[in-house]
């Protein structure tokens, strides 16, 4: 599979295929692209980043996998890459395809992409200055985070990446309690914000719940 041209290359729409048979082959093509390059790639991680997302959303992995975290740790051997840095390409692609399409975040580079999936927690919609900036490759990553930082005025955070490996099956019962949970603990005051990245929203919703579980039960069995 020769390398993707972003300016002349397929929109999201002809990578998403119902039932597509070929997709879990397309991924393992485009993951012996990607170890061709030592460092983390600036390039190719889209088109990698949405074919991993249409497994996980069409669950194609579960024809020879248990989970599809154990599907990812197979890929990430062929791509030599880490199971960390796949989930991070298809949740960058996942959070942002709204807002861009397959060929400008192939442009901009994950560096890039990655910046603007944590501003899109502070933007509803993206501003034209940070569009601008993003799709500009003479814009630097560096620089792009300075555009960011000032035209959505985003506190400085710290931290690092969290991988709680939270994929399992669940009864339809089970299911229902834990939609019922999430939906409660996002309408629990403050609000789970709607306009925040789907990670985001979650990262607000499991604190919420460790913080009612910790304030309950802390000391119980000590």
């Amino acid at each position: 599979m020769g390398s993707w041209d972003a300016d002349d290359g397929p929109d999201w729409a002809d990578f998403m295929s119902d039932t597509n048979p070929s997709v879990l082959l397309r991924v393992e093509q485009q993951a012996k692209e990607m170890a061709k390059t030592e460092r983390l790639c600036e390039r190719g991680y889209a088109q990698l980043g949405w074919l991993l997302l249409e497994v996980s959303s069409m669950q194609y992995w579960r024809v020879h996998y248990s989970t599809f975290r154990d599907y990812l740790k197979s890929v990430a051997l062929v791509a030599k890459k880490t199971p960390e840095q796949l989930q991070r390409y298809f949740l960058t692609v996942r959070d942002l395809s709204e807002d861009f399409s397959a060929s400008e975040l192939e442009l901009m580079g994950i560096t890039k992409a990655m910046q603007l999936r944590q501003a899109k927690d502070y933007a509803v919609v993206f501003p034209s200055a940070v569009i601008t900036a993003a799709l500009d490759p003479k814009v630097t990553a560096k620089d792009l985070k300075k555009v960011i930082f000032t035209t959505l005025k985003m506190p400085e955070e710290e931290g690092d990446w969290m991988d709680c490996e939270m994929e399992f099956m669940v009864t339809p019962e089970q299911r229902a309690l834990i939609e019922h949970v999430i939906d409660v603990a996002r309408h629990t005051e403050p609000l789970t914000k709607s306009t925040i990245s789907k990670s985001a929203q979650m990262l607000d919703v499991m604190i919420k719940l460790c913080s009612e579980f910790d304030g309950a039960h802390t000391g119980d069995g000590q």
